[in-house]
């Protein structure tokens, strides 16, 4: 276990790591607030490890929300659906149709692979 600094000698941005860590644990697995902190401190120190004294870019979360949507376009669409999807997520039943076709090529390369992987 690694000893637990107090947050005003920890660097900013990883305060933010142990407090965003800490808060997503409490409220998504109610883990008590004691155990939630000592994680987000563990999470913290391990991302300093990793990337210490170097520029991170750190990217907006955009489309990794929109894959989730995405993923979850996939898992109702039946075949049929396109406009209903368009209207429960809020966008045109063309972009439904560019989802699907993106989502069958991301599956299909799960289940096939790659031919030519292994040479």
């Amino acid at each position: 276990m690694t000893d637990m600094p107090k947050q005003h000698e920890m660097p900013e941005l990883l305060v933010c790591i142990a407090d965003t860590t800490a808060k997503t644990l409490r409220e998504c697995t109610g883990l008590d607030e004691q155990t939630a902190g000592h994680i987000g401190h563990e999470v913290a120190i391990s991302f300093a490890k990793v990337y210490a004294k170097q520029v991170v870019y750190v990217p907006s979360a955009e489309n990794f929300l929109k894959h989730s949507r995405d993923e979850e376009i996939w898992s109702e669409f039946n075949g049929s659906n396109h406009n209903d999807l368009a209207r429960k997520y809020n966008i045109s039943a063309q972009w439904v149709y560019k989802i699907i076709k993106k989502m069958q090529l991301i599956k299909s390369k799960e289940v096939q692979g790659n031919l030519f992987e292994d040479i």
